[in-house]
């Protein structure tokens, strides 16, 4: 086994999304060596080196992403980023439906920064702390852009402007039926919320009357 496919494999163990700390030991255990300086510095080059996010990048294999940016010191495997499932009412079927704004709304709000987010999240609702569990054995949450996308709004897809929700609580962000509290939000190392985003939400969507937005 490689270097390369050790941290892989450890990042794997580690849920798909680690600290460098974490990394290092899980890393260091299966090669059966100490932790060391050198081993951390091989790690980050491993990394770096694979990694799109990095400044490293030696333009192969893009393994490895940084949702935050270099610096962050929270690294995630890219093949452990899954797609979110699909509902089975809109998987297919005979039927046309006459309308695609539910369809829409899904693709829109699951974008692949959100994905990563929720992956470092694990799918815990950041409000509730609930990862809601499939028949297949997978978690399932969703990943909200607290000032939405697009529209009137325009909000960036940013991970600072992404939440990481359990339906309940994505429905009542989309219709401004719950105020957000920073202080109260689920906190994982990597992932830092905007304050601006939450003050936006609070100011332009809790409380109004209008269609749920299309985060």
């Amino acid at each position: 086994m490689t270097w390369l496919e050790d941290i892989s494999d450890a990042l794997r163990t580690l849920g798909g999304s680690a600290t460098l700390a974490q990394i290092y030991d899980e890393a260091a255990q299966r090669r059966g060596v100490q932790r060391t300086n050198v081993t951390e510095a091989t790690v980050r080059r491993m990394i770096q080196d694979h990694s799109s996010d990095s400044q490293g990048f030696k333009h192969g294999t893009d393994l490895f992403f940084s949702v935050q940016g270099l610096g962050a010191g929270v690294w995630g495997l890219r093949d452990q980023v899954e797609e979110t499932p699909a509902a089975a009412d809109l998987d297919g079927g005979a039927v046309q439906p006459q309308r695609a704004a539910q369809l829409t709304y899904r693709i829109l709000r699951d974008t692949r920064l959100a994905r990563q987010v929720k992956l470092l999240h694990r799918d815990r609702c950041q409000i509730c702390g609930e990862a809601l569990r499939l028949g297949d054995g997978r978690t399932y949450s969703e990943g909200h852009h607290i000032i939405p996308l697009g529209g009137a709004h325009n909000g960036p897809d940013t991970a600072e402007n992404i939440i990481v929700l359990c339906p309940n609580h994505h429905a009542l962000c989309d219709y401004g039926a719950i105020r957000l509290d920073f202080a109260a939000l689920r906190q994982v190392p990597g992932h830092q919320i905007s304050q601006g985003s939450i003050d936006y939400h609070n100011r332009e969507i809790f409380g109004h009357r209008f269609p749920p937005v299309r985060a």
